[in-house]
């Protein structure tokens, strides 16, 4: 699609909006989020998923509303809009609960956790958690179980899970999902444990992940190299760095503690605040 394409789907989709075909609205939009991300132009590319996700509500398709703000979500953290990523999965869980609920099917519960945890809310997750628990069975206890792991950030024995009991009950694309899940709540992990300490070494997160060095080591570095995780690894240290240029600096002045790292500026300044 041409660039213009977008341009045009997305004007078409304003105007199916303001119309109040919001079945029509909600496909231009989503049409518009693909052309956008094809040209990775994804700050535009969200916000025009963000808006599908609107008239899917509206329409009440709440499972596409769903799937529509996680691909939103995925979009922003493209952008380095973390903060942006977890809010759009908190509102995707939301609207889990409302299609488990109009299509009576407890699984979505499941997907509902999945999406909280990514997001952070990990009192919503266990209480999606214990409701699917309770009304589920069958394949979906392998998700259950491995959805808990995540929600406790149990990171190693929920690796050694997927590998050894949610391949034998889930389909090739069933298992993507789920490690893609995987490795964005380990980023999600990994962002936090910087914003309170802006580094890391790769040994203190194996002894809070329960994650082996190699494979820690593994997901570090892709998670560097996809964005979700802004920082540098110093292959001298192991130490994983906050990369200024990647990350919300602002939100490390709130921090009260030491700046680890050698290679930052002024590391023993940490008791001073730095926005006055």
């Amino acid at each position: 699609m041409r660039f213009s394409d977008c341009q045009k789907a997305e004007k078409l989709a304003e105007e199916r909006a303001k119309e109040g075909r919001n079945t029509d609205a909600t496909n231009l939009f989503s049409r518009a989020g693909d052309c956008w991300k094809r040209w990775e132009s994804f700050a535009k590319a969200a916000r025009s998923y963000e808006r599908a996700y609107e008239h899917a509500m509206l329409c009440q398709e709440y499972t596409r509303a769903a799937e529509l703000v996680m691909e939103a979500g995925e979009t922003w953290i493209k952008q380095g809009e973390f903060e942006k990523f977890e809010i759009d999965c908190q509102i995707a869980s939301e609207a889990y609960v409302l299609a488990t609920e109009a299509e009576r099917d407890p699984a979505l519960f499941v997907e509902g956790a999945f999406c909280a945890i990514q997001g952070g809310d990990l009192e919503m997750a266990k209480q999606l958690i214990h409701a699917a628990s309770e009304t589920t069975r069958g394949q979906q206890m392998e998700r259950i179980n491995l959805a808990l792991m995540l929600s406790e950030y149990d990171f190693g024995d929920a690796d050694r899970y997927i590998d050894g009991a949610v391949v034998r009950v889930l389909d090739r694309d069933g298992i993507r999902r789920t490690r893609r899940a995987f490795s964005l709540v380990f980023a999600g992990f990994v962002r936090t444990s910087l914003e309170s300490e802006a580094a890391v070494t790769l040994a203190s997160l194996a002894e809070s992940t329960g994650l082996d060095t190699h494979k820690l080591k593994e997901l570090v570095e892709r998670g560097i190299e996809e964005g979700i995780i802004p920082a540098f690894l110093d292959p001298e240290t192991q130490e994983l760095v906050v990369d200024a240029d990647r990350f919300d600096v602002s939100s490390l002045a709130r921090r009260k503690g030491p700046i680890m790292s050698r290679d930052l500026e002024d590391p023993g300044a940490w008791d001073v605040d730095l926005e006055d």
